[in-house]
């Protein structure tokens, strides 16, 4: 992890993180409203029937909530791995061109479109 982009790696990891427990809060909410306080001895088809009704909801709310820190902690990272993998490219164009300097050769096409390409900053 480079030291450029460690705030937004962690801020990337919270988010995910974060959607995680969302989630699972979900779930856990929901076998808890099943199993919690329901009438075991006298079990109806309707008790069950809204036992299992308030899971499935507590379920898709703990989806809803959680699934869009996820996808965006998620889209943080890809950022950040793309601007990294930016940086690569940049300093590789920057070796050839002064193995090029070195060499004395002549300027191509292709290297004339590499300098035009170092010279921009993202």
């Amino acid at each position: 992890m480079s030291r450029r982009y460690r705030f937004a790696e962690f801020w990337a990891a919270v988010l995910v993180i974060l959607g995680l427990l969302l989630l699972a809060g979900g779930v856990l909410l929901a076998v808890a409203a099943v199993a919690l306080d329901m009438p075991w001895g006298s079990l109806t088809g309707q008790a069950l029937l809204e036992r299992v009704l308030a899971a499935v909801l507590l379920v898709i709310s703990g989806a809803l909530t959680g699934v869009p820190f996820i996808v965006l902690g998620e889209m943080l990272r890809v950022l950040v791995a793309q601007r990294r993998i930016a940086e690569r490219q940049r300093r590789l164009l920057a070796r050839i061109a002064r193995r090029l300097d070195d060499a004395g050769e002549l300027r191509s096409g292709a290297s004339a479109a590499a300098d035009r390409l170092l010279h921009r900053r993202p």
